[in-house]
Order: structure tokens, then sequence, then C-alpha cells
């Protein structure tokens, strides 16, 4: 919510709507402490009266009452409770702010804090007690039973969700003799709330709660209707045979779309980020350093592992922070729509300088391309590998250097990296984007890798270096497709 508040602020006067405290932080409690309760006000800064209506996404927070209507430049309270019985460890949870003005459609309101084992195990141990868990059939073949979609629509973070999906849905596959095709929304994900809403509409339903499970044309709506209703629902679907279980979730074809796209454009970003003149003549003055510095093959084969395992960790981990932030940003339609047209045009910027450098590559200008590490940046790089080439304690100075020249480097490289993870943003943006942020930075560092290993087998630094000025042209003008590609993309998904 601080997001949109503050994107609503620098584009106008003010947010239209703000809320008291601006996030519920209940602190350090234990599971058995009771129901918590906060009041939070809402007050209306605008000249007409606005509906707020606040959707929890867990069974275990709710409010009262539900909507209010604000008059004009009043206020009014809203009661949350929480209840942490069935919860442990660091916990965040959302309220969906909605309203009927125009600039602010939806927001988030976060409810943080640490729940703590009380007496009795841990809930989920007291949980797993006192449940049933069938056996299964000798000799049960899942794949050849009938098979039911369920899209199921949740929040990240909600344990209550994950242990439904980890542990109730494989008990009922069990017992129902039934093949369940579960298809996960996060509804914090850009696009996801928007698709449920329209799902909602076509079936004549309103918004009651989350999580939410639609099967079989119904939409189950919160933890108790999907614990009271939804075996009933599957043994009818059993009971109708295969034409029953159509595909549910409106959004679902065109993200299975989009997931296809993403494949491709994501692992060949890795691959060209990788050779990126800015992060290949880094590894050759590198290794000509380490020559330099008299180490051998096996030295080198341990600098070469340990200063790969870095720069892997480094980005992987500076990629995962900024995707999770491109995605709580891209849950806001506004913000969605704005990070949708800046990536289109920064791709189309990126793609011009990239021609614009290709042909200077061609006339032997390199040095006044655009789009190369400032020389500050250079230097402080190549200061760091001397020293640490001829440091004694090769496997720590080596990861140190690897952490070191991924931070520096990322001026040059995160002009393939960010735009990357804004596009997969848009194109997977649910907790599977983590796959593809992998296969990313496993393409990222396949030439490193390879540099290494020529270079273990005697490949001079000369030759790579010859090599890297020979293919600057074609790598500039790689770049320069895979901006456009990813720009046509952008638009047309």
């Amino acid at each position: 919510m601080k997001v949109l508040l503050l994107l609503l602020a620098l584009l106008g006067n003010g947010p239209p709507v703000r809320v008291s405290p601006p996030e519920w932080d209940f602190g350090r409690v234990e599971a058995g402490a009771g129901v918590l309760t906060q009041d939070i006000v809402f007050e209306n800064r605008t000249d007409r009266a606005v509906e707020v209506r606040l959707t929890s996404t867990c069974d275990c927070l709710s409010t009262e009452p539900a909507a209010r209507v604000l008059p004009a430049g009043g206020s009014a309270p809203f009661r949350l409770r929480y209840d942490p019985s069935e919860e442990q460890g660091e916990i965040e949870k959302y309220l969906i702010v909605r309203t009927d003005l125009p600039e602010l459609p939806k927001a988030l309101y976060l409810v943080r804090g640490t729940v703590t084992a009380g007496g009795g195990g841990e809930p989920e141990a007291r949980e797993a007690d006192s449940g049933r868990t069938p056996a299964a059939s000798p000799g049960q073949d899942l794949q050849s039973l009938q098979a039911v979609r369920l899209d199921f629509y949740y929040a990240a973070g909600c344990r209550q969700c994950l242990r439904f999906l980890r542990r109730t849905l494989p008990e009922l596959e069990r017992e129902l003799d039934m093949r369940l095709q579960v298809h996960e929304h996060n509804i914090l994900d850009s696009g996801v709330f928007e698709d449920y809403q329209r799902l909602l509409e076509a079936g004549g339903e309103t918004e009651r709660g989350f999580p939410a499970l639609a099967v079989g044309g119904r939409v189950l709506q919160g933890e108790r209707q999907i614990r009271a209703e939804l075996r009933t629902v599957l043994e009818q679907q059993r009971a109708a045979g295969p034409a029953a279980s159509p595909v549910q979730g409106a959004g679902a074809p065109r993200r299975r779309v989009r997931t296809e796209l993403a494949l491709l454009p994501v692992l060949a970003a890795g691959l060209l980020d990788g050779i990126n003149p800015c992060a290949f003549t880094t590894l050759v003055f590198l290794l000509s350093s380490l020559a330099v510095a008299g180490r051998s093959r096996r030295q080198v084969l341990v600098i070469g592992l340990c200063f790969t395992a870095a720069v892997f960790a480094t980005y992987l981990a500076l990629g995962a922070g900024l995707l999770q932030g491109l995605r709580l940003a891209g849950a806001f339609p506004v913000v969605s729509t704005v990070l949708r047209w800046l990536l289109i045009a920064g791709l189309l910027a990126l793609a011009g300088l990239s021609l614009y450098d290709y042909a200077l590559a061609r006339s032997g200008q390199t040095q006044r391309m655009l789009l190369q590490l400032p020389r500050s940046f250079k230097e402080r790089i190549h200061r760091d590998i001397r020293t640490r080439a001829r440091a004694a304690a090769l496997a720590a100075s080596s990861l140190v250097l690897g952490f070191l020249v991924s931070v520096f480097e990322l001026a040059c490289t995160g002009q393939v990296y960010l735009p990357t993870l804004m596009y997969l943003v848009r194109v997977r943006p649910d907790a599977g984007s983590f796959f593809y942020l992998l296969l990313y930075n496993l393409g990222f560092i396949v030439p490193l890798a390879v540099v290494f290993a020529l270079a273990f087998w005697g490949v001079a630094s000369q030759r790579l270096a010859s090599f890297v000025r020979r293919s600057l042209g074609g790598v500039k003008l790689a770049l320069a497709i895979l901006f456009l590609g990813l720009a046509a993309l952008t638009y047309f998904t």
C-alpha cells in the first residue's frame, strides 16, 4: 500500500484515502496468546463519499466491518482481528483494500510480526496429529485416474494454504481415487486478482474471502467453505465423469502461453549477459592478472570455482530481491501499467543504444561505446583483481572478489538483468518465476565457467582478449535484437 500511496502522492496532491497506522506490526507473540486486535482508521481526503472494502487473504485475519462508506472529508475505523493459534515464525498477512475511486481501485494493508511456539508443540505438528492420513492404495497409479482441475487463489505466505496444498489435497486424492491438477494463483501477483474478479463475475458471485478454490463450475471462498464443501464437490465431479471437469480460471490459458514465451527469452538473456563485454573483459583481465601472479593450473581451477560460485550466488540474491520488489509493486494495477510502459520504453532505448554501439564497434571506436562500465568502476574492479590475485587465501579471496565484481558490474550487466526481471514479472508473476530467475543465472555463468575451463586447459588470456574484440560487434547486435524481442513480447502479452 505504501508503494501505491507514494506513487499517488508524487502524481498529485497526496493520497485520496489515508490509513493510520500505515501497517499493523503486532510484534512478538506466542501461538496460544489468543486473538489479537487492532483498530485502524481510514481518512477520506476527497470532497465526495468513498466506499472502502477490506478483504482478508486468510481466515486467521478478519475485519469488522468488512466495508464502510467514508463521508467527504471524514474518517471511519475498522477493527482487525488476528488469530495466531495455527501460525509460527515470521508472519506477513495482507488485507486487500478496495475503494470506488478510479485512482485507487486496489491497495494492500500489511499485518506482520513473529509468532513463537506455545504449549503443546508446534501448531503444524498438532494439526498433523489430529488429522487422519489414509494410506495410499497398493499399486495405485494416479496418472491413470480421472483428472480434475482445481484453481487455487491464495496469498503468498499463507501457511494454512500451504498445508492445504501439501497435505489435504493429497489425502483427498487417495481417499477419492482422483487425480487433482492444482493450478496455483497468487492474488498478490500482477493480473491474478483481476482474473479472479472476472471469474466471479462470470459465475454471478461476489468476493467474500481468501483462499478460494475454483472447481467444477463452483468457487469456494474461504477456508471454512473449502473444508465444508470441497469433498462433496469432488465426489460430484467423480460421479459426473471427465466431461464435467472443465478448465477453470479466467486467466489460466493466457498465463500458460506467457509461461511458454518466458523460457527462451530468459535463457537467451542470461547467456548474452554472460558474454556481455562488461563481464567478459573483466574476466579476461582477471585471467591475465592470475598469469602475472604466477598462479598454477590447479590454483586457477580453485579460483575459478570459488569466483563463479560467488558471482552466481550474488546475482541470484540480487535478482531474488529485485524480483520480489517488482512483483509486489506490480500487484497494483496503476503501478503495473506504469511499469509495463516504462519497460517497453526502456527496452526500445536499450535496443537503440546497442545498435549505436554496434556501429561504433564495426568502425573500431569501442572506447566511445555508451553501454559500458564507467571508468571509475573499471578502475576499482581492476584494483581489486590485482590485489586479490596475489592473496594467499585463494578460496576466501576469490569468493570476496566474485561478490565485489558482481556488485560493481551490475551497473552494466543490470542493463540486461533488470529489464529481463521486469519482463519475467509480467509473463510469470507467480512463485514459479524463481525457476526462471535460476535459469537466467545459470545461463549467465555458463560463459564464465567455460572461460575458466579454457584457462585451466592452457588457453592464454591474450587469445581470449582477441576473441572478445572480434565478437564485440556481434554481441552488441544480439543484445539489440534481444531488447527488441522483449519489447515486442511485453507489448503483445
